[in-house]
């Protein structure tokens, strides 16, 4: 892969964390009107999985031969934890479009 792309591919995981942060916060309040339990921390926690991927794939060593493999497996992670927040937060929406 050429620096270009990794370059591009790192600032991606950041922009990720942009938006799950944004979410983090959106959720946040509106769990406090809801009276939902305190999910949002689930965005936290994939944010840093997150943001741990991009620096795994940024400081991928030669030598450890699956370092791009263990920095997607962090941005999955990270995803997924947000995933179930989403769900738990905003996942009325759905079922009142139904």
């Amino acid at each position: 892969m050429n620096t270009g792309m990794e370059l591009l591919d790192s600032v991606s995981y950041l922009l990720f964390a942009l938006i799950l942060y944004i979410l983090s916060i959106l959720s946040r309040r509106l769990g406090e009107v809801m009276g939902m339990k305190r999910y949002y921390y689930l965005y936290y926690a994939g944010i840093s999985f997150v943001l741990s991927g991009s620096i795994v794939r940024a400081l991928s060593l030669a030598e450890f031969e699956y370092s791009y493999l263990l920095g997607y497996a962090l941005f999955a992670a990270g995803l997924t934890l947000s995933l179930i927040a989403t769900v738990k937060y905003w996942g009325w929406l759905i079922r009142e479009y139904k």
